[in-house]
């Protein structure tokens, strides 16, 4: 029975539980398992470090699951890793009922995912997020991908968890960078689907974890509700990609010639700063809700450091792109904040701008 404080979201036909007593309904789920498949936890060193022994306490169901450990990062987002968890499930002669716990961030959860949906055409799999950036946006909805080349989750396939539980104290092992990587997508959430999401974000003690409950319960909403109407990626669902085209470009550059990579949400903020002065300059978002953006972003994050010399690269790894076809980018921009708007076709001149912009901009303004 899922416990009374516990709040059920819909994601396409997938539950998110979120609250106190999340994990206690993953036990409850698991209870209700009929027989008793072979059940991995899948999780990188330092969940399972960190994480796995709270999961237990609060599932003992899973104390005697074995574990399948990889390397914490983004590097471990490739084929050869799905390899070695293909291997360590085919010589525990995992079968087709076979249920694989995802204990992690947005790493883990995409690679697990990916994982179970092809391993023998698809085993169940469950997601744990144990970041910010998992809880509020990447273990919801039903994308796994890796990286491959370069590109930035250029590989994968829809594969739905059976579902995604919410664990908010899993965040006191994280720290400020971290937690700030997750809370670019919340704002990215704010911004294309929510202005007042927007506004309590922008005046939250993000500091103050059970202030932040709310707002993750509030980006769950937003993801759930989006993914349920457009689970495929046809249509609205585009909608969350604002601030991504350039910066999973931002993002895959840093990997390259042992640079200092920024992290996921660190890119997608540079990436949207970049859509919000494309939005203005093609008429779309008022010059005051643009610097309002601006100013609050660059308050928060870091100012990646870029030079023109990088554009030509970086446009390529765009076209690589698998949001775009034909000519130009398709790019989802603002109309205000709280309203987005996708597929606005924007050319290589205009990212040049824009990346201009950017580059022209003094951190923490």
């Amino acid at each position: 029975m899922t416990p009374l404080d516990v709040r059920l979201f819909d994601a396409d036909g997938c539950p998110v539980a979120c609250g106190t007593h999340a994990l206690a309904a993953l036990e409850g789920t698991i209870a209700a398992w009929p027989g008793t498949p072979q059940t991995f936890i899948l999780g990188d060193d330092n969940t399972l470090r960190d994480c796995l022994p709270e999961l237990l306490a609060h599932v003992p169901a899973l104390r005697d699951a074995p574990t399948i450990a990889i390397p914490p990062g983004e590097t471990s987002k490739r084929i050869a890793m799905c390899e070695a968890v293909w291997e360590h499930l085919a010589e525990e002669a995992a079968g087709r009922d076979a249920v694989l716990i995802c204990l992690g961030g947005g790493v883990v959860t995409d690679l697990g995912g990916f994982v179970a949906g092809a391993y023998k055409r698809g085993i169940r799999h469950i997601h744990v997020p144990t970041t910010l950036m998992g809880m509020a946006d990447a273990a919801i909805g039903a994308k796994t991908a890796v990286d491959l080349a370069g590109v930035k989750n250029i590989v994968g396939l829809f594969h739905k968890p059976l579902g995604v539980f919410v664990h908010l104290p899993f965040l006191r092992t994280l720290g400020k960078r971290e937690l700030l990587n997750g809370l670019a997508e919340m704002i990215k959430h704010g911004l294309v689907c929510d202005a007042a999401h927007w506004a309590a974000i922008v005046d939250a003690p993000l500091h103050d974890l059970e202030a932040l409950a709310p707002l993750v319960e509030r980006s769950v909403a937003i993801k759930a509700a989006v993914v349920s109407g457009d689970p495929l990626e046809q249509g609205p669902r585009r909608l969350l990609n604002f601030g991504h085209t350039i910066g999973h470009a931002l993002e895959a550059q840093g990997w390259e010639g042992g640079r200092h990579a920024p992290l996921h949400g660190e890119a997608v903020v540079a990436g949207m700063i970049c859509a919000a002065w494309l939005s203005t300059e093609l008429g779309q978002l008022p010059a005051g809700d643009r610097d309002r953006i601006t100013s609050h972003l660059m308050g928060l994050f870091k100012h990646i450091p870029s030079d023109t010399m990088d554009d030509h690269r970086l446009l390529e790894l765009m076209r690589n792109d698998k949001k775009n076809s034909g000519d130009g980018f398709r790019f989802t921009l603002l109309e205000a904040i709280g309203r987005g708007r996708i597929d606005m076709r924007v050319d290589a001149d205009q990212v040049r701008q824009a990346l201009d912009h950017y580059r022209s901009i003094t951190a923490h303004v």
